[in-house]
């Protein structure tokens, strides 16, 4: 009783802590150094005109991002919790700010803009056009990935009916996954979009290029956590030897995912197609 009692007390430390931190977060302003880190990568120009928009965007996203994270840290611990431990699950804090990076891309679409009302515009726009080539192919790859693994696991099974139902499961997690996704993506290039500057359509284009990336590479992250654990489901239960490798394959795959879907998120990616006459040309920074 007393060893539950201190868990219980540690645990509201921590989600104290953590709750203070979230609240930092989001209330702090949008660094100089934090724009300037987007601007450079999207190779993007911020001015006195485009400057509030991409500063009200990167808030927003840094918010709801912040918040998820939080929300599943503490959400983790709480769980923990119930059977007397005090551990913080990483997978739960992933969760919470792929979730949190989803709503705030549904909330931008709201955004004001000043300077104009948003407009429809006349070029029509495409997932493709925002998202770079090696995110789609990674991407891709990653769902067939998943595919073909259930397709192995259903096949090493002999018919075990538990076996088959945990990989059904997980295939329907990631489905459900990669259609939320979809239909952010979706969202984010759909949008209505500042009609009155080309520095305005410029900066907007940027934001969505990098949302679209940024989302991509979390999904791939994601879809480590069913891959990992179809892995695991390859393995013999009989045989030590065959939980040992596989185990260690899942464990690669996770961390793999990890870090391929890391890189896809924070390499630069510039609007890969964008009408002649909304392209601003000039260097990436932020003007003085």
């Amino acid at each position: 009783m007393l060893n539950r009692f201190v868990f219980m007390f540690a645990g509201a430390v921590l989600g104290a802590v953590l709750l203070t931190i979230v609240a930092s977060a989001t209330t702090a302003p949008v660094t100089l150094v934090r724009t300037r880190r987007f601007a450079r990568r999207q190779e993007l120009l911020v001015t006195s005109s485009n400057g509030p928009l991409v500063v009200r965007a990167l808030a927003v996203t840094h918010r709801w991002r912040v918040l998820g994270l939080t929300t599943g840290l503490v959400l983790g611990v709480l769980w923990a919790l119930r059977d007397a431990r005090l551990t913080i699950s990483f997978s739960a804090g992933f969760l919470g700010w792929f979730v949190g990076a989803v709503v705030a891309e549904w909330r931008l679409a709201g955004l004001p803009v000043e300077g104009g009302r948003r407009t429809a515009s006349l070029t029509r726009r495409t997932v493709r056009g925002y998202l770079r080539m090696d995110s789609t192919v990674l991407l891709a790859l990653a769902c067939l990935a998943l595919a073909g693994l259930a397709v192995a696991v259903v096949a090493r099974s002999d018919g075990d009916g538990a076996v088959v139902a945990q990989a059904a499961a997980w295939l329907l997690v990631a489905a459900l996954g990669l259609g939320a996704l979809w239909a952010t993506l979706l969202r984010v290039v759909s949008r209505p979009q500042p009609g009155s500057s080309a520095e305005l359509v410029a900066a907007d284009d940027a934001l969505r290029a990098r949302s679209a990336n940024v989302l991509a590479g979390s999904a791939i992250v994601a879809a480590g956590y069913p891959a990992a654990s179809l892995l695991t489901l390859m393995a013999d239960p009989a045989s030590t030897d065959s939980v040992s490798a596989w185990g260690a394959a899942s464990l690669t795959c996770l961390v793999a995912t990890v870090v391929v879907g890391w890189l896809v998120a924070v390499r630069r990616s510039p609007v890969r197609t964008r009408p002649a006459a909304d392209v601003v040309a000039t260097s990436p920074g932020v003007a003085p």
